[in-house]
């Protein structure tokens, strides 16, 4: 939910938040929310004044399809097996009490989970040192909330735990928060914490053996993960603005990255994996390629990276292939080669003839429809097909094709020769060409989207009775700027080399 211009949003500009929302562990998204449409007259239709403009309406819905299709990969890969945390912060007893808080500070390249009262007496054990729940999960480290209160039956437990071989950071309680069994609870408070904790701490870093575990205090999360010899889970190797998340399931590591920058990184992360096998799965594309750079030394296995502009991907260890996986390519993220250029005339069909031109146009070169002296085109809203002819030598032998679109506002898909070879809804506007392509003649149908931002900026002032266009919120103004749109390109076919 957020407030902007109506008909301004589209999926490229939710993506970076949806990726962010992976990373802190969201992994079932509801599109909240469809506005019901009662006909085909009234369009784009209802709206609200807050929020992007979901329905069947909205220009870009079909081909949103690619969208929502992103974030069904990934959902279904983050619901795999098991998050992986090294430490879980116990939230407390305090009240009121709404979630937990990282005191001390979670360091980079680990995982942290909240975990409360209930859980911990309820759910909570030990095995070979760590802490264990029911359906899987695992900690290296309990942290305690930085108060003085705990009730005895939760440091009791606690107590239990570490006796077990588990380890907890944290200040030593010195009464219960509750006043059940007043005074009695305060006297097994302190009891049974000084037994656990050294009676005399001055602040400095206490490492109190209790039992087979050990009570910790006076030291930072890195320093209580040092002790027990706990490595990084990521090590991004730079000062790079990528968020990540890891899943773990018997035989496969699955870590999400995304780039939430606009530029483009290159990096070489680290991660605490040995004996497994980098994988590429690109939940844009649906594709799974093998990774042939990659070292595996001293438990971890390094891999060199490159993430364009807000873009993301799975990197998967595993021993496994199936008939998805592709080989890799000569370097883990390749770059392109330029092959030919599709330059000269294309031939626009603007789709929807009740404002947009009635007969197909040919542009001599692709422009931004804004920057037209028709009106017609310059503030059309809906979508347009671009046809062409091309003549292409011979196919590259031993290589990937791909169409680049260039610039696109918003988003585009893609026929070659009479088949549909796929979409893109944010840049860059890459598409595997796969078999289509052929030597010789060719025919490429490139159907683009924009919002319906323009044509309410043209009809703001109009009459309602000359309007094609009908919403409940229009907050366009007739002197705006209208939003960039259509094929700007430049259109190329590239490749990359595969190699002997």
């Amino acid at each position: 939910t957020a407030g902007q211009q109506s008909y301004t949003r589209h999926p490229s500009l939710l993506k970076k938040r949806g990726d962010w929302c992976l990373t802190e562990g969201i992994n079932h998204f509801v599109l909240h929310l469809y506005i019901h449409q009662p006909d085909d007259i009234r369009i784009p239709g209802i709206n609200a004044w807050f929020s992007t403009e979901f329905n069947r309406h909205n220009t870009w819905f079909d081909q949103g399809k690619n969208w929502t299709d992103y974030i069904r990969r990934c959902q279904h890969m983050q619901q795999q097996g098991n998050y992986t945390a090294e430490v879980c912060y116990f939230i407390g007893e305090d009240a009121p009490k709404m979630s937990g808080t990282q005191d001390p500070e979670l360091p980079d390249g680990y995982s942290y989970d909240y975990i409360n009262a209930e859980v911990i007496i309820e759910r909570l054990s030990v095995e070979n040192g760590i802490f264990i729940l029911p359906d899987g999960m695992s900690y290296n480290l309990m942290v305690l909330p930085n108060i003085n209160t705990m009730r005895p039956e939760v440091l009791e437990k606690i107590a239990e735990l570490v006796s077990m071989g588990g380890t907890i950071l944290g200040p030593k309680p010195e009464k219960s928060p509750s006043l059940q069994n007043y005074p009695t609870c305060d006297s097994k408070v302190k009891k049974l914490a000084g037994e656990m904790w050294t009676e005399e701490h001055d602040g400095s870093a206490l490492k109190n053996p209790y039992g087979e575990g050990y009570v910790l205090d006076g030291m930072g999360v890195q320093e209580a993960l040092d002790f027990l010899t706990i490595g990084k889970d990521v090590d991004l190797g730079a000062e790079v603005p990528v968020l990540w998340t890891h899943r773990t399931i018997p035989g496969m590591e699955i870590y999400f990255l995304c780039n939430q920058s606009d530029d483009v990184l290159e990096f070489s992360p680290s991660f605490r994996v040995k004996g497994m096998k980098p994988q590429l799965w690109d939940a844009m594309t649906g594709t799974i390629r093998d990774l042939a750079e990659y070292t595996d030394e001293g438990g971890r296995t390094s891999v060199p990276v490159t993430l364009k502009a807000q873009e993301s991907c799975y990197i998967v260890f595993t021993n496994t292939r199936n008939e998805l996986t592709q080989p890799a390519y000569p370097g883990n993220f390749q770059k392109t080669e330029s092959v030919m250029a599709l330059e000269g005339e294309w031939e626009v069909e603007f789709l929807n003839k009740t404002f947009g031109p009635a007969e197909p146009v040919v542009m001599n070169s692709l422009a931004d429809w804004t920057s037209s002296g028709d009106d017609a085109i310059k503030y059309y809203s809906g979508t347009a097909v671009y046809k062409k002819s091309f003549t292409l030598d011979e196919i590259p032998e031993n290589s990937d094709l791909f169409i680049n679109l260039g610039e696109v506002n918003v988003m585009a898909s893609v026929k070659l020769n009479g088949e549909e070879i796929g979409a893109a809804w944010m840049a860059p506007y890459i598409i595997n060409t796969g078999d289509a392509l052929q030597a010789g003649e060719n025919s490429i149908e490139v159907e683009v989207v924009n919002t319906w931002r323009n044509m309410l900026i043209y009809e703001k002032e109009m009459p309602a009775s000359q309007r094609h266009t009908f919403t409940l919120v229009n907050d366009a103004s007739p002197d705006e700027t209208p939003q960039p749109s259509g094929l700007v390109g430049p259109v190329t076919i590239e490749m990359i080399n595969l190699g002997q």
